[in-house]
């Protein structure tokens, strides 16, 4: 690799970083209300156990949150009625018109942070996009047997 495509690669892993930043705190976090409330608008009666898997987030920290929401007025739980000792977590009636509402403004916002570009932009910038993550969970893959050999030897 040449010094010049090094230099190009540390400003494009640099940008990508910044629309990172950017995408984490303008947009919800990575466990933010919008998104927890979304996924129960689409999935009514989950498993906490199913919205943590689907969340990757710790149990602890989405009790957390379910508890917060709650006192809100926007979910409430209910026991399993296949498995008594599992929760499930429900919209209540405020908290499908908060959904919605979420859904609806993080809508919004995607058409207008995209509307510099192009359909055919868009689209290249898509694919440009799953290559990078297709590649980057490739390396993951590869690293993570590798720790697992070393561990084991």
């Amino acid at each position: 690799m040449h010094t010049n495509d090094l230099s190009v690669s540390h400003q494009a892993i640099a940008q990508l970083r910044a629309c990172g930043h950017f995408l984490y705190y303008r947009m919800g976090g990575r466990v933010g209300r919008r998104r927890i409330l979304t996924l129960l608008s689409e999935h009514p009666n989950m498993l906490q156990k199913e919205l943590q898997d689907t969340l990757q987030i710790q149990s602890g920290s989405l009790s957390e949150v379910i508890i917060k929401l709650e006192e809100a007025g926007l979910v409430e739980k209910g026991r399993c009625e296949k498995d008594g000792r599992q929760w499930t977590i429900n919209l209540t009636e405020k908290g499908k018109l908060q959904a919605q509402r979420l859904k609806t403004e993080y809508n919004e916002k995607v058409l207008k942070m995209t509307e510099c570009l192009s359909p055919e932009q868009l689209d290249v910038l898509n694919e440009l996009l799953s290559t990078m993550l297709e590649h980057w969970n490739s390396i993951d893959l590869c690293l993570e047997q590798k720790n697992i050999k070393e561990e084991n030897e």
